[in-house]
């Protein structure tokens, strides 16, 4: 499951990921998989002690497990309590792990393989960037916290980059013109317009009471940013009075935006509860949203089109693979719908180690 994965969207600041959700996880699972009866043989495939068989390729129970542990070690995906829930989310692994397999077969056929050179290149690009402070002694720690050795990481880092590498081929002639561009803008011009945007702070904390006895604090004549210091429970903004900066709405979470959005510049609203606690929140500036020319997003949009074309045309590529694919799976582990590609931009992808926090 790695070589089409794709980790959670890094945080961002504020309520808006006050409660951080994993979006990616089903995108994550493509990174690997196959689907059942793509070419079911039906009685011993794939096999006793296998999860998996396609193209001739069989993936042993055990390493089937490796990769769920992996799963959680590299990109914090956990496997549900929820029985069907449980049994969906071993169905994408396994057709993850296909997936994986189909195209580790045409990055041999098409002499894509990453060298030993790029992979220890990027390896230290990502522990520079994981663990910017403690570097390669932290990065060290943190395998053996969650049990992952380095070949596993260098595995991981090898498949994304030869996932990327076929992405490139594959999508290659994907092509967006002038027009294209023209017709888009004509309808996402809306979508498109730069939106009214809220300068915010909040305050976070526990219970109800708690917030509503910190929004009598400053009702009653404290300053927003004091009780912000002495009571918010968000560590990332409590040292600054609870500033969350400039931002949209779609940037926070739904209760927070909306409560946010209705109140005049310079009021205190709330208490609003999110999956992080509860927030009483201030305005301090409204900057205007307005329309856009086409000129101004002629190049930004353009690189979105081209993006989107390159994604449908891998997601045709794997979705035809799947197709033409001999496979089956394990009782437990077949997909729900086994033909039908979770793909992602590999250009997008990277572990992100539940252990950088």
């Amino acid at each position: 499951m790695s070589d089409e994965s794709a980790p959670p969207p890094p945080p961002e600041r504020g309520p808006s990921k006050l409660a951080l959700v994993a979006v990616a996880v089903v995108a994550l699972l493509a990174g690997a998989g196959t689907a059942y009866a793509l070419g079911h043989r039906g009685g011993g495939c794939p096999g006793k002690g296998f999860a998996l068989e396609v193209e001739r390729t069989k993936v042993p129970t055990a390493d089937f497990r490796h990769r769920i542990d992996l799963l959680r070690a590299l990109y914090n995906v956990r496997p549900p309590a929820d029985k069907a829930q449980l049994a969906a989310f071993y169905g994408d692994a396994a057709k993850g792990m296909a997936q994986g397999v189909l195209v580790a077969h045409d990055v041999v056929r098409r002499k894509l393989q990453a060298s030993d050179q790029e992979v220890s290149d990027a390896l230290d690009r990502f522990v520079a960037r994981q663990y910017p402070q403690g570097g390669r002694a932290a990065f060290t720690q943190a395998l053996a916290t969650y049990g992952v050795s380095e070949t596993d990481v260098r595995a991981e880092l090898r498949r994304i980059l030869e996932t990327q590498a076929l992405f490139e081929a594959v999508t290659a002639d994907a092509k967006v013109t002038d027009d294209d561009v023209t017709k888009a803008f004509a309808q996402r011009k809306d979508q498109l317009a730069v939106p009214e945007k809220r300068h915010l702070r909040h305050v976070v904390v526990a219970t109800e009471a708690e917030a509503n006895r910190a929004l009598a604090r400053i009702t009653g004549g404290e300053s927003f940013q004091s009780v912000a210091k002495a009571v918010s429970l968000d560590t990332a903004t409590r040292g600054q009075g609870g500033d969350l900066g400039t931002l949209a709405e779609a940037q926070l979470d739904p209760a927070f935006g909306s409560a946010a959005f209705a109140a005049a510049k310079g009021s205190t609203f709330g208490p609003v509860q999110t999956q992080s606690g509860w927030h009483v929140g201030q305005v301090v500036d409204i900057v205007p949203g307005h329309p856009v020319t086409l000129a101004e997003v002629h190049d930004s949009l353009k690189d979105a089109l081209l993006g989107e074309a390159r994604l449908a045309e891998w997601n045709n590529y794997l979705a035809g693979r799947l197709r033409r694919a001999d496979a089956c799976y394990a009782k437990g582990n077949r997909p729900a719908n086994p033909k039908s590609p979770s793909a992602v931009t590999p250009s997008t992808l990277t572990p992100t180690p539940a252990t950088t926090g």
